[in-house]
């Protein structure tokens, strides 16, 4: 079995990158072949919006960075490890810059799944509130089931090491990944969270007043006080209404993304013309 970590840190030996080598330790304790990518030393080129992807799959007119073989990689793993730091209340761009370019992959949610783990370490209390946005992305995209995640608090370059707690916590995470990928259990082990599917903390409220939304599931809930504290509850039924879901996404494919290359061809000339007096405005 094979564990890949995914780095999308700059900062060479840093904590990101001290805390994956920790956990794919710890997988390699659990009989794992395992092997870090700095995606910040891989040429990855922002997605054009050209569609031509939408039509055929896994063409892509981006043909000179190094997109194709960051996948060739995923799909070489049998589990993988997401780390970034965050500095402004979310992970770095280069995981979104990732996530952009995702269409390639196709529009099917790939089987069987494989195990996954994010790791993000962070400075300041509080300045967190979207680090696992990206990453659950990138692993519902990339098929993937997420089954813990961590956030360590960490300031100084490489100061992780000092903490004796979180190295700990790292090994043990690729520890677990491995034995699950040995055991084909992908349960998530994590501290749920508020969303019974993705375990994130973020909610929608709805312009009704009354429903909340996980915005990363899509799946709707209500919300109360109980006691004092906020209770939010999802209908065991709408959980298979996640937007990743396997039929969610064939639905959103077939009867949103498919139907649009007929209306793309039949108005080419009619957009061309239109968009002439664009062109000519600003040109750039």
């Amino acid at each position: 079995m094979k564990i890949l970590a995914l780095n999308g840190s700059f900062r060479k030996n840093g904590n990101t990158e001290i805390l994956l080598k920790q956990a794919l330790m710890g997988g390699e304790s659990e009989g794992a072949e395992v092997e870090i990518l700095r995606l910040t030393d891989c040429k990855i080129k922002p997605c054009r919006g050209c569609g031509l992807c939408l039509f055929k799959e896994n063409v892509c007119q981006e043909k000179d960075d190094d997109v194709n073989f960051i996948f060739s990689k995923i799909e070489e793993c049998d589990g993988m490890i997401i780390g970034s730091p965050c500095y402004f209340l979310e992970t770095t761009a280069v995981i979104k810059q990732l996530v952009d370019r995702c269409w390639i992959l196709g529009h099917e949610i790939r089987k069987p799944p494989k195990p996954a783990t994010v790791i993000i370490p962070y400075a300041t209390n509080g300045w967190i509130p979207y680090i696992m946005v990206q990453p659950n992305i990138l692993l519902n995209l990339l098929g993937m089931k997420k089954i813990n995640q961590a956030a360590f608090l960490v300031q100084g370059i490489s100061e992780i090491v000092l903490d004796q707690d979180s190295m700990d916590l790292a090994y043990y995470l690729g520890k677990e990944l491995s034995m699950a990928i040995r055991k084909k259990d992908y349960t998530y082990r994590g501290e749920p969270g508020i969303c019974p599917v993705c375990h994130d903390w973020n909610l929608r409220i709805l312009k009704d007043y009354a429903t909340v939304e996980c915005p990363l599931c899509g799946i709707r809930g209500s919300v109360s006080a109980i006691e004092g504290k906020i209770n939010v509850k999802f209908a065991e039924k709408d959980l298979a209404k996640a937007r990743f879901g396997a039929k969610e996404i064939y639905n959103h494919y077939t009867y949103h993304i498919k139907p649009s290359r007929d209306f793309f061809l039949r108005t080419k000339e009619e957009r061309k013309i239109r968009a002439q007096r664009y062109r000519e405005y600003l040109p750039t």
